[in-house]
């Protein structure tokens, strides 16, 4: 599996610009208490915040900051840990192989198990942040990131097992940590004790956040279909792309880093050392 490219992304973008990464190492070099950024992540971050650089310095220090504050949802982020292999093993994250037309990628989640008590809601976090990092590494840019849930095996025994301040950390993920445009998150098969889940998460959103928020009963299963085509999305939920099995085993393919010639790459040479960085001090 093939890394993006750096100088592919100019093409890809002209609004990426070399005077502007430049301010933005010479800020980081300034900046003693953050790793480490590589070009990939630095031009991810950049691309994110539609180029605009105050932005982007805010959001370069919120996801460092989250990171090293939380290392509950990310460290110790391999499938070679028991806890993370279980949350594979009960939720499944599939990336859609084709993106919709306005170059969105989309992630459909939905519960291979749903005994509540193998739900964790930490090792899911870290379990979807994992997926997006490697849909980043190997994608590039892409112009928006789409969430679909799916609640069908949801029961308010899942409910009881959310937690509020794990809650607080993965709204601060979605809206203040990720490297990416975050289009829309749309939950279908949608249960009707939906409301006391976003009671829980609305007080730490921000308005920009709670405006990407969709919801698709059971009662009118055809409406996601009116933001995401149904030729991409899998014949299991009445769409007529790739069903579910074909996808994940798609997603089985990977590199063997311990086979690479040469020294393996690791996660952390694209989006640096994690839990190791110094004690933050923010403003």
């Amino acid at each position: 599996m093939n890394f993006f490219n750096v100088q592919d992304e100019f093409k890809k973008n002209p609004e990426l610009n070399e005077e502007d990464l430049n301010h933005l190492r010479e800020w980081i070099s300034k900046q003693p208490h953050l790793p480490l950024v590589t070009d990939e992540l630095l031009v991810l971050f950049f691309h994110s915040c539609f180029y605009r650089l105050e932005p982007t310095k805010v959001t370069i220090e919120s996801y460092f900051t989250l990171r090293t504050h939380s290392p509950e949802l990310f460290t110790k982020r391999d499938t070679d840990v028991k806890s993370v292999l279980e949350a594979f093993k009960t939720i499944s994250f599939c990336a859609l192989p084709e993106s919709t037309p306005d170059d969105c990628k989309v992630i459909f989640i939905y519960a291979k198990r749903v005994e509540a008590e193998l739900f964790v809601l930490a090792d899911f976090i870290k379990a979807l942040s994992m997926v997006i990092d490697m849909l980043l590494m190997t994608s590039g840019t892409f112009n928006g990131l789409i969430i679909i849930y799916d609640m069908k095996g949801f029961s308010l025994s899942h409910v009881g097992r959310l937690g509020i301040n794990m809650m607080k950390k993965y709204v601060y993920f979605l809206q203040d940590g990720l490297p990416a445009r975050l289009k829309a998150i749309h939950t279908i098969n949608t249960a009707p004790f939906i409301d006391m889940i976003t009671s829980m998460t609305k007080p730490f959103m921000k308005k920009e956040l709670t405006e990407k928020l969709y919801y698709h009963s059971t009662t009118d299963p055809e409406s996601i279909f009116k933001y995401i085509p149904k030729e991409i999305m899998p014949i299991e939920i009445g769409g007529s792309g790739q069903p579910l099995k074909n996808i994940n085993e798609e997603e089985n393919y990977r590199v063997d880093e311990q086979k690479r010639p040469g020294k393996p790459k690791t996660e952390s040479d694209y989006f640096g050392v994690e839990g190791s960085f110094k004690t933050l001090n923010l403003d």
